[in-house]
């Protein structure tokens, strides 16, 4: 469990819409897939920490779906401006940012792809980098899912179960983008790794 540093939370009671310091080390909230939690220290915005962190403020977003821009429309979200001295929010770990470039990188080939093609090479280049690029974020799927999944004398099944949960974190987080190709992708490296895991002499 990671140990955190930081104030204790005093903000209002706002059960699911925060997560709490303690909360975490007691382990009532997981750290998604991916993730490092962070406390907010006081003077702290979701646009600081987002920069602190190597990310934008639509991934910290993305990685804490609490917040909304339009809280009003979304039930069960909260302003992403109101955050409170003590409490939790995850930011993108180096696995999750290296599966957010991998995903970006198959986005675009998938939007070429559906360019009109100049000629036979140019269709054919446009496949094999689609191919190329979905292959690599199906690897990072992998690795991020490797770097949060834990093997504490369990079952092999029990391990493989935990990549496929593991695996439907980062897929509903590309859901909540609007991003379903990505989740499925997400979704079938999960399984592949767990079917691995299974496999594993």
């Amino acid at each position: 469990m990671t140990t955190l540093n930081g104030p204790s939370y005093s903000g209002p009671q706002l059960g699911a819409l925060v997560n709490t310091k303690s909360e975490i080390e007691t382990g009532q909230v997981a750290t998604p897939a991916g993730m490092k939690p962070i406390v907010v220290q006081p003077g702290d915005n979701l646009t600081q920490i987002a920069a602190a962190n190597g990310v934008s403020l639509e991934q910290l977003l993305a990685a804490n779906p609490q917040f909304s821009q339009d809280p009003a429309s979304n039930p069960g979200t909260r302003n992403p401006d109101l955050v409170y001295p003590g409490e939790v929010v995850f930011a993108p770990g180096p696995e999750s940012k290296a599966t957010a470039t991998a995903a970006a990188n198959y986005e675009a080939a998938l939007a070429d792809d559906k360019t009109p093609n100049t000629s036979r090479q140019d269709a054919q280049d446009k496949a094999e980098a689609t191919s190329s690029t979905r292959h690599e974020f199906s690897e990072a799927v992998q690795a991020e899912i490797e770097s949060s999944v834990t093997f504490s004398g369990n079952s092999r099944e029990a391990y493989g179960k935990a990549a496929v949960a593991l695996g439907e974190q980062i897929a509903q987080r590309y859901e909540a983008q609007g991003k379903p190709e990505l989740a499925k992708v997400a979704r079938e490296a999960a399984q592949q790794r767990s079917n691995e895991i299974n496999n594993e002499v």
